[in-house]
């Protein structure tokens, strides 16, 4: 694996918390290895992973390809459905969801399905449910793909599915979490610091987004998908054909997270960041009301 070979940091102790100073509860090199560990992305998945990297994918084969994994399936039919899309009818086949949503969003149905079937999810240590952090998976896709139709359709192909996975390193860091001595430490420093990727950085040495460029890593994603969450926390540092996705991933972090899912603050810090990207900024803020009132709507 390459970028992220450094030495791991001593990891986060009890000294941060309360001034005890004891061992460190896990570290860069344990989540390393986990990744390592994992196995290959499903046969299916790999084939359509291979079709999209020769372009726009033949619609046939890619509908043969999904149907060809019933789980997978079954599981894009039901986020397709998913009422924040508030389609009229429900949509029945692959192909209906192809069509409606377009090839960038299946993609991102298609991998965050499989990235999902990887892992058993506990968020726990988040101090949020599953459904909650699916939610927000499923808001920050919506939103982007929303939004940037506006501003750029072939972007829009690499950041909706994209949108999808970037809180991906999230449940990797929730399991270390989990399994260690320190959990209840973790959430008692997220509730007293600002900054999620502050307090990943002082349990892991490396935030979510990192560690899922790690992921992106180990099961061979484009490297632009790599970039894109090995820059998010660090904008300014990344690549000049990366950054314009970067920041447009960051605003949509900012409306949609953990903590707040559209809320009327994180809306406005939202479209601040849009304004300042020198956008416009009301075609978002319009994007995101009409998300907010179906969220509500479905609460």
């Amino acid at each position: 694996m390459s970028g992220f070979t450094e030495e791991a940091s001593s990891g986060f102790t009890k000294e941060t918390a309360n001034g005890f100073a004891e061992e460190p509860t896990s570290g860069f090199e344990s989540l390393v290895q986990y990744i390592n560990e994992l196995p290959p992305l499903p046969q299916s998945v790999q084939k359509i992973q291979a079709l999209y990297a020769g372009g726009e994918p033949d619609l046939k084969e890619l509908v043969k390809l999904i149907e060809s994994d019933p789980i997978l399936t079954a599981d894009i039919l039901a986020r397709a459905n998913a009422p924040i899309y508030s389609f009229s009818k429900n949509i029945l086949s692959v192909m209906q969801a192809i069509t409606l949503f377009g090839s960038a969003s299946v993609r991102g149905f298609v991998l965050s399905s499989a990235v999902n079937r990887s892992f058993e999810i506990d968020m726990q240590a988040y101090g949020i449910s599953n459904e909650t952090y699916i939610k927000v998976c499923n808001l920050q896709s919506a939103l982007m793909f929303q939004w940037y139709m506006s501003v750029d359709i072939e972007h829009v192909k690499f950041l909706a599915p994209v949108a999808f996975l970037m809180e991906t390193g999230k449940v990797i860091i929730a399991k270390e979490v989990n399994d260690s001595a320190y959990a209840e430490i973790f959430k008692e420093e997220l509730k007293n610091t600002g900054s999620i990727e502050e307090v990943e950085r002082m349990f892991t040495d490396r935030t979510s987004a990192q560690i899922c460029a790690l992921l992106f890593e180990h099961w061979y994603f484009d490297e632009s998908f790599i970039l894109a969450m090995q820059f998010l926390d660090d904008v300014h540092k990344a690549p000049l054909h990366i950054q314009t996705f970067v920041k447009a991933l960051n605003v949509v972090r900012r409306a949609v997270n953990v903590n707040e899912q559209l809320s009327t603050e994180s809306i406005e810090a939202a479209a601040l960041m849009v304004k300042e990207q020198g956008m416009n900024e009301e075609r978002f803020i319009q994007t995101a009301h009409r998300l907010q009132k179906k969220l509500y709507e479905y609460s």
